[in-house]
């Protein structure tokens, strides 16, 4: 083993800018930061070649005189923290004093500053001071980092293409701009401006602005609030991308990463035509959140996520009105308001997905009877077909609509038993012609005696005996009891999901189990109905957990497929 060394400033220097300054979006999210905190009130972002030549940002903030620009490369000094406990309540952007020096150990950089007074221009080199003259610059600062990982070929060699670094730089400056909607900031890239936000505008309105949607385009919002947190949240739900770039959290005024956030929110937005453009921002006191959990500031920690969810409930509901306006126009045939014409929904009961061997025998035919329902129900203008007893496939304006049958009939299930249980009702059980026993063990025992009467009200009737269990009914629909039961204790005993309520877990679980399964064969009329009944959910997206309910195959991609 060889001896144990110090290392010296330079190597130390570098590792520590390769925790803070992973790419250009870094380096231009420190110099963002910087200026906002320094009071700017217009902030310019020039780059070339997606930042890889150069990046320099222009801001007319506090500025500063010589000693401050010298010792603002120092690292760890700072002007934003004094005491230790100033760490508890950051109501800064920068805190750590480590972005400047970082950036100037790993590129060109330039530094024309003043304070209102006299001006200096810094130049640096891999981190060591070459010059330092008067200049001539109104109050303010401007930054220009050149060559930046000149002297780290391994990390300049891994950079992304120009445009994919230039998105992330465009993603940064967006988000401060949501997050300062009274400051004016503006982006140019070789030359040519890609957006220009003006001040005052309301964050819709920078939206709007940023992304040049027409003033017609649905934006739904929702509040939401628990425990010091409040939650606001925009969304675009007609905007759609395949990946999650468009989103965007802000803590306290800072974009940030938050898986849990952004897994709450998408788990009830995202549908199968990609992730929605959204604005989640958060306010809760400084000492509530802890932004020193990430080298570069990017993830944020904190308890509570009760108000995002809230957030989001109140936009799905005011989303509903906007989502079937567009599905509708996107999917013929379906009408989301009333499910079906009068003549399709008189009979929607006789049609209804049920356990064949949970019903009486049907009697044999009577020469006296009315003509079957099947040839009398309205017949859907395009085909929905059944594929591997498992897929439902039909035609769509813009392709192939694919359904995933169990996954459809869980969404179905969820919100039926859901409504039993917020309702107080256990309407639609159906009774079973011979009665499911199950055998619990002693959590199971204990479980059922605690969670009995919420699984009455989901629509289950029970009679326990002791560590025995007869299931005399079960929620209209539902095809499995005893395996539906035994996933609802299951599921309250091993801890549930904190974004879901004991009813949201109760109706899951029970649609779980419940819902049709992979390879069940299935009749014209019950295709018909899992199909639109699943269109007449409140979020026809995605099951219970998450996976989603259907996919779209585009005629372009299958134009792309056949070579044409």
């Amino acid at each position: 083993m060889a001896p144990v060394r110090r290392l010296s400033d330079h190597v130390i220097n570098l590792i520590a800018a390769g925790e803070v300054v992973e790419r250009p979006a870094s380096v231009v999210k420190e110099l963002l930061e910087n200026s906002l905190d320094a009071g700017a009130q217009n902030v310019s972002v020039e780059l070339s070649r997606g930042g890889r030549k150069s990046i320099a940002v222009r801001d007319d903030g506090a500025g500063m005189g010589r000693h401050d620009l010298l010792l603002a490369v120092e690292r760890h000094a700072t002007s934003k923290l004094q005491r230790p406990e100033d760490l508890d309540r950051i109501g800064t952007l920068g805190f750590r004093g480590e972005a400047l020096p970082s950036i100037a150990a790993v590129s060109r950089l330039t530094i024309l500053t003043s304070d209102g007074g006299d001006g200096w221009k810094l130049s640096m080199v891999g981190g060591e001071v070459k010059d330092l003259t008067p200049a001539a610059r109104s109050r303010g600062t401007t930054v220009t980092v050149e060559a930046l990982f000149f002297n780290q070929p391994a990390r300049r060699k891994f950079l992304s293409s120009e445009a994919t670094e230039l998105s992330w730089i465009e993603r940064i400056v967006t988000g401060c701009a949501l997050a300062y909607p009274e400051v004016s900031f503006s982006l140019l890239h070789d030359d040519r401006t890609l957006f220009r936000l003006p001040p005052g505008e309301s964050v819709e309105e920078r939206l709007r602005n940023r992304y040049s949607l027409r003033a017609g385009e649905p934006c739904v919002s929702g509040t939401g609030e628990g425990d010091g947190v409040s939650a606001e949240l925009l969304v675009f739900p007609g905007k759609l991308w395949t990946g999650r770039r468009h989103q965007y959290i802000l803590v306290n005024g800072r974009l940030v990463s938050s898986p849990m956030i952004s897994s709450v929110v998408n788990g009830r937005l995202e549908g199968p035509g990609g992730s929605p453009l959204f604005l989640c921002s958060l306010a809760l006191p400084p000492e509530a959140v802890d932004v020193n959990a990430h080298p570069a500031k990017k993830e944020v920690r904190f308890r509570n996520h009760g108000a995002v969810l809230r957030a989001v409930e109140a936009a799905m509901a005011a989303m509903v009105p906007e989502r079937s306006a567009g599905l509708e126009a996107r999917y013929p045939g379906i009408s989301l308001r009333n499910t079906a014409p009068p003549a399709y929904r008189a009979r929607q009961a006789a049609l209804e997905l049920s356990a064949p061997a949970a019903r009486e025998p049907a009697p044999g035919p009577d020469p006296e009877a009315p003509e079957p329902v099947e040839s009398q129900v309205w017949e859907d203008p395009v085909p929905i077909l059944q594929v591997n007893d498992s897929y439902l496939v039909t035609a769509s304006g813009a392709g192939l609509l694919v359904v995933d049958q169990h996954a459809a009939h869980e969404r179905v299930l969820f919100e039926q038993i859901l409504k039993n249980l917020q309702e107080a009702s256990s309407g639609g059980r159906q009774q079973l012609l011979l009665p499911e026993v199950l055998h619990l063990d002693r959590d199971e025992a204990a479980a059922i005696g605690l969670y009995g009467p919420m699984i009455t009200r989901a629509g289950f009737d029970l009679k326990v005996s002791g560590d025995t269990v007869e299931i005399l009914a079960v929620p209209e629909g539902i095809t499995r009891g005893a395996e539906a039961v035994r996933e609802i204790l299951e599921a309250f005993s091993t801890g549930r999901d904190p974004t879901f309520t004991q009813q949201e877990v109760l109706a899951a679980a029970t649609a779980c189990k419940g819902a049709v399964t992979f390879g069940q064969k299935l009749s014209r009329s019950e295709i018909r109905s899992l199909f639109h009944r699943l269109f007449a959910t409140s979020d026809p997206f995605r099951c219970p957990h998450g996976r989603p309910t259907l996919l779209e195959i585009t005629y372009d991609e299958l134009e792309k497929r056949f070579g044409r």
